[in-house]
């Protein structure tokens, strides 16, 4: 009998409203280069040994789906799926990526992703996954800068059931905080903490690979 290889699924969530950049959605501001957020924070999941990669859409779906297929250097395609009850919180987007990644019976965890993190490099992304699968008794792994950890966060598949309970817009936090001593833990730098919350934030991301 064949043995299926263990693999780790990439789930990018993607469904918020990005109400603190209005009327900019800022996974659709573009880099220096004209690639959008969602699409150039995907470049580094897809060229990653993460498979498969699950974008997680509600707010202006068709707009951000548009945006994200938009980079043809995505050597893994992803796959799109709505949460259909995003507006109810990030919790609720989460559940609907681990669902989805749970029909998938060779995988053995899931690394949780931001859809703006375009920092993020497919290094850090190979390391955590190598690591949990040299410690797949560990709940999962987190990147750590300084002493304080980032995103984003590898869940082992046992952890599925506790995320799936989750409730409201913490996401995962209240885990991440019952599980802090138990996590295994990768070191970044300070990319595993930056955001783009903000305009300014996103002035300085339109300002980004100017060199490709």
């Amino acid at each position: 009998m064949t043995r299926v290889r263990p693999r780790i699924a990439a789930i990018v969530l993607a469904a918020g409203s990005s109400s603190r950049t209005a009327p900019l959605h800022k996974l659709l501001a573009p880099d220096a280069t004209g690639v959008p957020m969602i699409a150039r924070t995907l470049r580094a999941i897809t060229a990653s040994r993460a498979s498969p990669v699950i974008v997680v859409l509600g707010h202006r779906a068709a707009e951000i789906r548009v945006a994200a297929s938009m980079d043809r250097q995505v050597d893994n395609p992803p796959q799109f799926i709505t949460a259909p009850n995003h507006a109810c919180g990030l919790s609720r987007t989460l559940a609907a990526g681990i669902r989805a990644a749970s029909t998938y019976p060779a995988v053995a965890g899931a690394l949780v992703c931001l859809g703006d993190m375009p920092l993020i490099g497919t290094d850090l992304i190979d390391r955590m996954i190598a690591t949990f699968l040299a410690h797949p008794d560990r709940p999962g792994v987190v990147p750590a800068h300084e002493g304080r950890r980032g995103n984003p966060v590898l869940w082992g598949r046992a952890m599925f059931p506790a995320l799936l309970a989750l409730t409201g817009d913490r996401g995962a936090r209240p885990l991440l905080h019952q599980h802090e001593t138990d996590m295994a833990r990768v070191a970044a730098g300070p990319e595993i903490m930056a955001d783009f919350d903000t305009p300014d934030r996103l002035a300085d991301f339109a300002r980004r690979f100017a060199d490709g």
